[in-house]
């Protein structure tokens, strides 16, 4: 399957998302209980980004060592269900994306966060590890 993205475009709108959490937390702080609500619809879809990214690298780390140390039969398995696995954590990742930015929408963020195409499978993936790297980045400082 060839990879339809380029890595230099960027689909991660780090602005966007720091101004999401700040508006959010904001209203959240003045004792909306909607605002609380949709802090722990950000929250977990930043929890699924690394999720995402460590699905995708187990099971690619998986399949390879399968195809040594398996009969063919027990390969296919192991790659149709690392196929299965992918996909669940693939279309949990096109709804967080949806989700972040109906998020930035409804609190008038002029931007979103996730600026790619939902239908864009390689878009969605380098949103995910364009996330995992900024927050890890901003973890170390």
């Amino acid at each position: 399957m060839e990879r339809t993205s380029n890595t230099s475009i960027v689909f991660f709108n780090q602005k966007a998302y720091n101004a999401l959490i700040e508006k959010v937390s904001n209203v959240a702080k003045r004792g909306d209980p909607e605002a609380t609500e949709d802090i722990n619809l950000i929250k977990h879809a930043t929890d699924s980004f690394h999720g995402y990214v460590q699905t995708i690298d187990m099971t690619e780390t998986r399949v390879k060592i399968a195809r040594y140390r398996c009969e063919t039969e027990e390969f296919q398995e192991i790659a149709k269900e690392a196929d299965r696995a992918r996909r669940i954590a693939h279309e949990a990742a096109i709804s967080n994306c949806a989700i972040l930015n109906r998020v930035c929408k409804f609190y008038g963020i002029p931007e979103n966060v996730y600026l790619g195409n939902t239908d864009a499978r390689y878009q969605v993936a380098d949103f995910y590890l364009e996330v995992t790297i900024a927050l890890f980045q901003a973890a170390r400082c």
